[in-house]
């Protein structure tokens, strides 16, 4: 039988393979896309954090650590803030050879910093400072050449400055590496000889490492499971079609005496021939993919990832799955095969179709086992997670017969014709819709998850665009205090930055500038004079406030760079604002605490935000902090401010270029303002998961066209005899075209309006409690499986069915 339907072996081998190799690559992706967990440990288990404030402490508290332990790795830390701007280096003072640290440093070009005089960096510090090899830093006052590009294999993120441990100043604290027990790290914490003489211990904190690869066990089965369940229904599609194709063959056999048994085994032995070859393709195959996205998913997961450390027991246990699903895929259509009466079989009908109301029933069950296991899991509990999922995606699958069916019934003539095979072949047509439904399924979750994750990314507004710079009158610690400057000093400062505008394409500079309550005394933070401005806040205690607006003064020159006509705005109104700030809901903070009446309690009082005319308005102007959550800036006018009696007081300036500035621009800006006295402050991009996401997008649905062709080409090829004869009865290849181009349009479309149900009906249930995540639709992407998919089929298989067969007198027995 291999033999002689080797051509549709092959499109059953190719099947399986494209399944195996996608459960295979899902699988290894699944199990290193999680966070390292020894990212800040190395090989230790446990770390300590001492205060590097007092050297003596310091010196006794590694002095104690290293009798208690033995083996110590201590790593010093010590923050700088970059000259210009509100960015810190972690100055980290390592032994890149270290006993147990030695594996959270890996050098990408260059070499290790041996002296007094060199400094290795990462690559987001020399973007951020504008340092190649060769050139000099002196954060920390000493000049040091750069040596070298390193990072943090375990955690891509960690941007730091390497210095050689020798060459190290004091640090603000220091990291201390050991490898012990449980009760050994405990008795040490609780030991006298963990605290200073004088009572008080220079112990910050401590960590003991965690374990983060036993909840990934649950999804890679997940994974594993779904995709092995594709390769088994590829599988009974394309054995389903064999057997029928050869039904006269086996009708035969069992006119001669063979056995049910016997049939059977026939089947079952092509079925795990075939299952062999395709398990062990698909596992190169899908290796091969993996060590292709290795680069790619890096930056992702955030660590570097070993090629070769995988879950090999589990990729063992998919291959022999997939070889068992084979053969169990073949065990179906060959006890199908094997009731059929001999003297059908000699006939080479198929058997009458089964009704679909009992699988309807099942459907429905499964289905609703499935939402209500997701819906009670509340994305906390794997074991109902995986149940559910498996439940709703059975569900799906059962329910396409009675697809197929109503579908039949809807459709004119020649499609009907068409559709009426495919109801008649039941057992092939309702597994390769089947496979066609959960790989369109998988694509629609994909890029279903993605549109909410870009909606959720989205509700954060970038600090500036990448065109702006963002001035402050001087450093500050939370941007709602504002240093104070003496007229000259901001005439000095302002003159200084018309040069630095001058430097990036004579860009527009926009004054800014906060309201301040009169009379409230100015602080002093850090040795500076600041005063405390007006924000737009949520109440979220009884005197705490949590700022969700920037409050700026509407001027004439800040109106204009917003787009809009001062002109335009009501005499009446105090406030300008997005729509999207919700200010019945915010106040503003007062100042000063007064008596409830009656009692002898004070409060302090807060005011509503009133008069607000809506623009708008999506920016920020700037957020040093990097505060997520926070709305677009608000804005008051100069009646507003009069009338509320404030001041307002220069808060900076906003520089904005024609053009996208580029890292070196920044570069020079930064260092210009340092050289100033200024703080700056440059657009941040956001991580992005586009490139992943598209990836894994594109991935999909190459799969399910890939599974719908492959199908196709099985169900028409045994199709072929009744093309012959509707040939020779004269049948016009518009007729052909049409039949084959139904089947396959047909196949694409019920799956896809399947998939889809299934993935919304999977995920509805996932975030019952949070329905408004899934709010986006992405409307293009859908309409491109709903529609685009079942075109480019039906295309196919019109552009490639005109054919008239080669030979219409082909005997009816091989």
């Amino acid at each position: 039988m291999f033999r002689r339907e080797w051509r549709q072996q092959i499109l059953v081998v190719t099947l399986l393979v494209v399944a195996v190799a996608a459960a295979i690559g899902s699988v290894t992706v699944a199990y290193n896309a999680s966070a390292s967990d020894d990212a800040a440990f190395g090989s230790a288990n446990h770390l300590l954090r001492i205060d590097g404030a007092d050297p003596r402490k310091l010196e006794a508290g590694l002095a104690a650590a290293e009798r208690w332990f033995g083996t110590t790795d201590v790593i010093g830390h010590r923050a700088l803030t970059v000259p210009g701007g509100f960015e810190t280096v972690d100055f980290r003072a390592q032994d890149p050879h270290g006993a147990y640290g030695g594996v959270l440093l890996a050098l990408r070009r260059g070499s290790y910093p041996v002296g007094p005089g060199q400094v290795a960096v990462t690559d987001g510090v020399a973007k951020l400072l504008g340092l190649q090899i060769g050139q000099t830093l002196a954060l920390d006052g000493h000049r040091r050449t750069v040596v070298g590009i390193v990072e943090n294999p375990r955690k891509l993120s960690d941007e730091f400055a390497l210095i050689s441990p020798s060459s190290a100043g004091a640090p603000d604290y220091v990291t201390v590496l050991v490898d012990a027990s449980a009760k050994s790290f405990r008795s040490f914490r609780q030991s006298p000889s963990s605290v200073a003489k004088d009572g008080r211990s220079a112990l910050l904190g401590y960590e003991t490492r965690p374990s983060s690869r036993e909840p990934n066990a649950l999804g890679m089965f997940s994974v594993a499971t779904v995709f092995l369940l594709l390769a088994s229904l590829v599988a009974a599609a394309g054995f389903a079609v064999i057997a029928q194709r050869r039904l006269r063959q086996l009708g035969t056999l069992a006119a001669i005496g063979a056995t049910q048994k016997h049939l059977r085994l026939v089947l079952l032995t092509n079925g795990a021939v075939v299952g062999m070859i395709g398990a062990l393709i698909g596992t190169i195959v899908g290796l091969a993919l993996w060590l292709a996205l290795v680069p790619t998913l890096e930056p992702a997961v955030n660590h570097r990832i070993d090629p070769l450390s995988l879950p090999w027991t589990l990729l063992v246990l998919v291959v022999l799955i997939a070889v068992l699903g084979a053969t169990a895929a073949a065990w179906w259509p060959g006890r199908a095969v094997a009731r059929v009466p001999v003297t059908l079989a000699l006939s080479a009908r198929p058997p009458r179709p089964k009704p679909t109301r009992h699988s309807t029933i099942v459907a429905a069950a499964l289905i609703a086992l499935g939402i209500g296991s997701l819906a009670f899991a509340h994305r906390s509990s794997p074991p109902l997670i995986v149940a559910g999922i498996l439940a709703t995606i059975l569900g799906t699958l059962l329910l396409g017969p009675l697809a197929i069916r109503l579908f039949a019934r809807a459709a004119g003539h020649a499609p009907r014709l068409a559709l009426r095979d495919l109801a008649r072949y039941q057992a092939r047509s309702g597994a390769a819709l089947a496979a066609i439904t959960l790989a369109l399924g998988i694509a629609a979750a994909i890029v279903i998850i993605a549109a909410a994750e870009e909606k959720r990314a989205a509700g954060d507004l970038p600090n500036l665009s990448n065109r702006q710079i963002r001035v402050y009158t001087g450093p500050t610690e939370a941007p709602e205090l504002i240093p104070i400057q003496t007229p000259a000093e901001l005439k000095r400062i302002a003159a200084r930055l018309r040069g630095l505008a001058a430097r990036l394409d004579h860009a527009a500079v926009i004054p800014l500038r906060n309201a301040v309550q009169p009379g409230v005394l100015p602080q002093v933070i850090g040795g500076i004079r600041v005063l405390p401005t007006i924000d737009l806040a949520r109440r979220i205690g009884t005197h705490t406030y949590h700022s969700e607006s920037r409050l700026y003064v509407a001027t004439p020159a800040l109106l204009r760079h917003l787009g809009i006509d001062p002109a335009a705005v009501k005499p009446s109104t105090d406030f300008l604002a997005d729509p999207a700030v919700p200010t019945d809901e915010l106040v503003i903070p007062g100042t000063r605490k007064t008596i409830i009446p009656g009692t002898r309690k004070a409060t302090i009082a807060d005011f509503p935000v009133t008069n607000v005319q809506r623009i708008n308005s999506r920016e920020l102007l700037g957020s040093p902090k990097a505060e997520t959550g926070l709305a677009p800036s608000s804005f008051i006018t100069l009646n507003g401010l009069r009338r509320h009696g404030w001041k307002q007081i220069p808060a900076g300036w906003l520089v904005e270029s024609n053009r996208p500035l580029t890292s070196q621009q920044i570069a020079a800006a930064r260092d210009l303002a340092a050289n100033a006295g200024l703080t700056i402050e440059a657009h941040r991009a956001s991580r992005s998961l586009t490139k992943p996401i598209a990836i894994a997008t594109a991935a999909g649905a190459l799969l399910a066209l890939g599974i719908l062709a492959l199908t196709v080409g099985l169900i028409r090829s045994e199709s072929a005899g009744d093309l012959r004869t509707l040939t020779a009865t004269g049948a016009t290849s518009r007729i052909r075209r049409t039949l084959t181009a139904t089947t396959a349009g047909a196949l694409a479309l019920l799956g896809a309006l399947l998939g889809l149900a299934g993935a919304y009906l999977a995920l509805a249930a996932t975030y019952l409690n949070d329905l408004g995540y899934l709010s986006r639709v992405p409307v293009l992407y859908l309409l491109l499986t709903i529609v685009g998919v079942p075109l480019a089929a039906t295309a196919a298989g019109w552009l490639l069915a005109g054919r008239e067969p080669p030979a219409i007198h082909q005997p009816v027995i091989e």
